[in-house]
């Protein structure tokens, strides 16, 4: 405890000067206006990586799959923030100062007030489509660990988004491998591992906030969204208590329409400065909280010694003959991060100094809904194990371990390196 805080009190003395050369990364910004959606960060609807798969070493073939996915494309919590636009917009749409651009957003709004339904966090068809797209696409990259009738093993938190994205996951399976037999669960018990995260560690969330505060060190300019939605902004001015709450609201509205497949109208009259800091905000609050920051210790990562335990448990159990060929858990966004953080996964769990979350962490590529792990086992005739480790379906290498080939490392090696990380 001693040298976690010894560590903090490093942090908040250095980081704060961070923010005074406060600039935009130019691949961050790229992207963003490559695609203004990712600005939604965790929000952003699934995309996998590359699909395509390095050959194995000689005479390998797989033979098992463990995985770890947070739940698809769902709605947020809450009707608030739609309550506050539809009210702004109806009360000026009657005094007729509502642009072009305010009666887009006016119907947007209205679509995702609609979807929403009063029911929080509800996954929706689009969720379904890309866990069902997920489960298809498994079964036909490693056909060899599906084939006959296999068993597999599913698990799910006890959330309906998870549930009926487990239920999409394995009726896709089904669907391909008709003869498939399931074991099925999920229940309270079940949380304490597949959904740990550590966030109930203070010292992460207090470290968080001065490591973020430059983020905003200049503000944005919370009128421009008044050119955008309305021809009178002085008359709009005044239907607004509470402007930055209303862009705020804008922002959340616009970056779950995708989610519902509803067309996204919002963010484009969205002042780009504003977008950007929130996109790299939210980005580096996430990081701080549950990845591998440098300036926190990597002992609070032991959240997800459960989740380990268990993915290292039911692996060897299948290499020792076990009956279960497939090992399937459906989650949530913070677990998965804190689980790739834990394993070294480049990319996701990457190791890094909080100040280059923002460029080299990106929230919509390595969180977005869906996001998924993928540990693909191999075995010769010699009974050697060797694991692929794939994140949203592109393979990944694991951070300071050498692999027998490209991506393939040897098992016995990954879990001496498990250990080693519980430091």
């Amino acid at each position: 405890m001693r040298r976690i805080l010894a560590l903090c009190a490093l942090a908040l003395c250095l980081l704060p000067a961070a923010g005074q050369n406060w600039t935009h990364d130019p691949a961050l910004e790229a992207a963003l206006k490559e695609d203004i959606l990712r600005a939604g960060n965790n929000n952003y609807t699934y995309h996998h990586g590359d699909l395509r798969d390095t050959p194995p070493p000689a005479g390998y073939k797989p033979f098992y799959i463990s995985h770890y996915s947070r739940h698809g494309s769902r709605h947020t919590w809450g009707s608030d923030y739609y309550v506050l636009i539809l009210d702004v917009l109806h009360k000026a749409d009657s005094l007729g100062i509502l642009s072009d651009g305010g009666r887009a957003a006016l119907e947007e709004t209205q679509q995702v007030f609609d979807a929403w339904g009063g029911m929080d966090a509800r996954l929706s068809q689009r969720g379904v489509r890309e866990h069902s797209g997920i489960g298809a696409r498994m079964v036909k990259r490693f056909p060899a660990v599906f084939r006959g009738s296999p068993e597999i093993r599913a698990i799910a938190s006890v959330s309906q988004r998870c549930i009926i994205s487990m239920n999409a996951f394995t009726t896709a399976v089904s669907a391909a491998r008709p003869k498939t037999r399931w074991y099925l669960d999920t229940g309270e018990a079940l949380m304490e591992y597949i959904g740990a995260t550590g966030h109930k560690l203070p010292i992460c969330k207090e470290l968080a906030v001065p490591m973020k505060e430059h983020l905003w060190d200049a503000p944005c300019d919370s009128t421009y969204i008044l050119g955008s939605l309305f021809t009178d902004a002085a008359a709009a001015r005044g239907l607004i208590t509470d402007l930055a709450r209303f862009n705020k609201a804008l922002y959340r509205t616009a970056t779950i329409a995708p989610c519902w497949d509803i067309e996204e109208r919002i963010l484009p009259l969205m002042q780009f400065e504003y977008l950007y800091r929130y996109c790299a905000y939210e980005a580096s609050s996430q990081y701080a909280n549950y990845g591998s920051v440098e300036e926190i210790d990597p002992q609070r990562l032991d959240s997800a010694h459960q989740l380990v335990d268990d993915i290292v448990a039911k692996a060897d159990e299948a290499i020792a003959g076990g009956k279960y060929a497939v090992d399937l858990r459906f989650g949530h966004d913070y677990p998965l991060l804190t689980l790739v953080s834990y394993l070294g996964v480049e990319g996701p769990g990457s190791r890094m100094p909080f100040s280059e979350i923002a460029s080299r962490w990106w929230c919509w590529r390595e969180l977005c809904m869906g996001s998924n792990l993928q540990m693909i086992f191999y075995r010769n005739r010699a009974g050697c194990v060797l694991v692929k480790f794939l994140y949203q379906e592109q393979e990944r290498s694991l951070r300071n371990l050498q692999s027998v080939s490209g991506p393939y490392y040897d098992w016995e090696t990954v879990k001496a390196n498990i250990q080693g990380y519980r430091r």
